[in-house]
């Protein structure tokens, strides 16, 4: 009998193993995870096929994949033609064209991050709207939730929004002080529910302030102490946001009212962009604004890396904190270094997640060997997202290289286009490159073993 019970398990066994890799095969797009999940089900068939049914993939509920695409304004009277190919792959992709007249600066230290904020808010007149990925109830994001309250008493409309997943642990107290003022705090998609557990891979990474639909910080920093402390020390991170003032932050504030109303089902009005000033537009950065994501054109952000880094000729400068490219674009990155393009990848020393410190390791080796210039910054968490291409594109925002902001998250970038702003965040790479140590470090049997198991999961990471 043992041996029917073991044969019939063993039949069972291999079924299930054949029925889960073909499933896994074609469903998953990108690659995204499907060695880690093939090793599971060879392992385990019913456990990892189970396990995949539910928790993997690209797996998007209902409610997000019947999403529209965020309405962001046009503005009204610039029928500008495209100035060069980027311009017309964004606007050929359904994003707008590029917003002129823009005020910009960089906002690079915790302490100028934190009294930007600050600004930010006392600043407004009218309305105040907040999302970030994680929120804490320590000192410096208390005094910002204090702010918004004291605003928010005074008959401003308050809006604070967390993501339901990384903002999990922070207490309901911290968004009922919102609420008690006036205001309205909402946490996107909350965790509460066992059903949730299934789309843990939209996460809503996007980090924005913007009031009245002038004035707007959008960037890498989460409101939690190691970002917008009051004055920096060795917990400290270091990360880049960006002020911006003009008509991008018009179009900014649209992608806000966008999650709010898709979360809460309250129509929040975005504010109307003002008419095409030919005079204004000739100073100022010139912006186009990325929703990236189930609510931005599909897969932007990867086109828009893959056509990057085949038509840069001088240089790519990546700063991330995680680097886990996508295939394609990883080989993109290594024909660039072939063709004599000056690549730069800048990343923490010690990220806040070490098994993607390890993940790093095998694309770190194969990019050094190709003539890459690997930036491993000491003793801080560098939580920047830029990345710079010749004197012709600039990208910053809250995205990441890696598969997570690729094909999973939402995320919220800014393309700059105009020389001045390129310059900007090119000087800001050179000064941060300069305190940097160079190459890849241990070289050891045990971590290159390390590299590859992590890599196996680099999606979930």
């Amino acid at each position: 009998m043992i041996w029917i019970v073991a044969y019939v398990s063993s039949v069972v066994g291999a079924f299930l193993t054949i029925l889960a890799m073909t499933i896994i095969r074609n469903d998953q797009r990108h690659s995204i995870g499907r060695i880690g999940w093939l090793g599971l089900v060879l392992l385990s068939p019913p456990i990892g096929l189970i396990l995949f049914l539910w928790l993997g993939g690209r797996k998007i509920s209902a409610e997000h994949e019947t999403r529209d695409l965020v309405d962001i304004p046009a503005q009204p009277g610039n029928d500008e033609p495209p100035r060069d190919d980027f311009e017309d792959l964004l606007l050929h992709r359904g994003l707008h064209r590029p917003t002129a007249g823009n005020q910009l600066r960089l906002l690079a230290g915790v302490a100028e991050t934190r009294a930007a904020f600050l600004e930010l808010i006392d600043s407004a007149e009218e309305a105040i709207y907040v999302t970030t990925f994680i929120l804490d109830d320590r000192e410096a994001a208390n005094r910002i939730v204090d702010r918004l309250c004291a605003r928010a008493e005074e008959g401003l409309q308050v809006r604070l929004m967390c993501d339901g997943f990384g903002s999990f642990q922070v207490s309901e107290e911290q968004l009922e002080r919102v609420r008690r003022a006036g205001g309205k705090a909402e946490r996107f998609k909350p965790m509460s529910q066992l059903s949730r557990l299934a789309y843990l891979n939209f996460r809503n990474h996007r980090k924005l302030a913007v009031v009245d639909g002038k004035r707007a910080i959008l960037g890498g920093a989460n409101l939690v102490q190691e970002q917008i402390a009051p004055h920096a020390d060795e917990d400290s991170w270091l990360d880049l946001s960006l002020w911006i003032e003009g008509p991008a932050a018009v179009q900014l504030q649209a992608v806000f009212c966008s999650d709010w109303n898709f979360e809460t089902k309250e129509d929040l009005p975005p504010t109307k962009l003002e008419d095409y000033d030919g005079e204004k537009a000739k100073h100022g950065a010139r912006l186009t604004v990325m929703p990236i994501g189930p609510d931005g054109p599909d897969v932007i952000l990867d086109d828009f890396w893959l056509y990057a880094i085949h038509q840069a000729k001088q240089r790519i400068w990546i700063a991330t904190p995680y680097f886990i490219p996508p295939p394609l674009a990883m080989r993109s990155l290594e024909s660039a270094c072939r063709r004599g393009v000056d690549v730069r990848i800048m990343v923490p020393q010690e990220s806040d997640l070490r098994p993607v410190d390890y993940a790093r390791f095998d694309y770190f080796d194969d990019l050094e060997e190709l003539g890459a210039t690997l930036l491993r910054y000491p003793d801080k968490m560098v939580h920047a997202k830029v990345g710079i291409v010749d004197d012709r594109v600039a990208l910053a925002g809250s995205a990441n290289f890696d598969l997570r902001s690729f094909f999973l998250n939402y995320e919220l970038s800014v393309v700059a286009h105009d020389s001045e702003t390129i310059a900007l965040l090119a000087d800001w790479f050179d000064a941060m490159s300069k305190k940097c140590a160079h190459g890849v470090t241990d070289r050891s049997r045990i971590r290159a073993v390390m590299a590859t198991a992590v890599r196996m999961f680099a999606s979930e990471l």
